[in-house]
């Protein structure tokens, strides 16, 4: 099996690593615009081989892996779409799912499949240096397949990315899109405006600073993040990000009201019913 993997980021480049380790005999081909990145996974021996050239990169591949910056795959599924291979299978690794398959459906070869993807792993780091092979361990990576979608193509991608021990679950994309506005896209939106709300009071910003410790950086971790990232995140599940956020809004105006009224009974109340949610669902 051949597999060319488009970004060398931290999951393109765990990508590799991983299903190297898993399985060395199969041909993997980076394809990432800078020779530096190369050479570091040639080192790594992430890859077998690698080139700067989109089309090279793809022609023989029998799969195809997606990892450039979110805004960056549908333009890049154009760029290689004829030079992809008859019965290739081509995924991605975006966040939001529903516009990337509506565009992919238009631009993708008859005899080429291609099936929507989001691994649910990560860090702060995104540069191929922050890579590991089991960065995908025990995480849920979810396809999103349509009715369109050739069923074998799906299992052999999904026997694939089993090789990273990940979990793969099939959902719809508006399914997916809404579930990670909630527990990714809406989180970095809220710890964003809690840093910059905190940044604000510039009289107490130095007290705050020295005070900080791990309530205070475990909340606002994904802050940390790439904001290119963020903004892709943000613009391309734009409808389930702002239906969350006025989610969020609402929540937040029922505590901020208890608060208000000084009724202890009914923060108390909408404490122990995040409490029983979150501990639910990390268990």
């Amino acid at each position: 099996m051949r597999v060319a993997i488009i970004g060398l980021g931290l999951i393109g480049g765990s990508i590799a690593l991983g299903l190297k380790q898993a399985n060395p005999e199969i041909n993997i081909v980076g394809v990432t615009p800078r020779q530096e990145t190369i050479d570091e996974a040639l080192s790594r021996q992430a890859i077998d081989e690698g080139t700067t050239d989109l089309c090279r990169g793809v022609a023989d591949a029998d799969i195809v892996f997606l990892c450039p910056p979110l805004n960056l795959i549908v333009p890049t599924l154009k760029k290689i779409a004829q030079s992809l291979k008859s019965g290739a299978i081509v995924t991605d690794v975006g966040s939001s799912k529903t516009e990337i398959v509506a565009q992919a459906a238009k631009v993708t070869p008859q005899e080429v499949h291609f099936i929507g993807g989001h691994p649910l792993a990560g860090k702060e780091q995104t540069k191929f240096a922050a890579a590991e092979a089991n960065l995908f361990q025990n995480r849920v990576w979810v396809l999103t397949p349509t009715a369109k979608t050739s069923r074998p193509a799906t299992i052999i991608l999904t026997q694939l990315i089993k090789l990273l021990e990940a979990r793969v679950i099939e959902m719809k994309t508006d399914e997916h899109d809404i579930a990670v506005a909630g527990i990714s896209h809406t989180p970095l939106a809220i710890a964003a405006a809690l840093v910059n709300s905190v940044a604000a009071e510039k009289k107490s910003q130095a007290n705050m600073k020295q005070l900080a410790a791990s309530g205070f950086r475990d909340t606002t971790r994904v802050a940390s993040g790439d904001p290119e990232l963020g903004r892709d995140m943000f613009t391309t599940n734009k409808k389930a990000v702002l239906k969350t956020l006025a989610n969020f809004k609402k929540s937040l105006t029922q505590l901020e009201t208890a608060i208000k009224k000084g009724n202890t009974t009914k923060i108390k109340q909408l404490l122990a019913q995040a409490k029983k949610f979150r501990d639910e669902v990390y268990v």
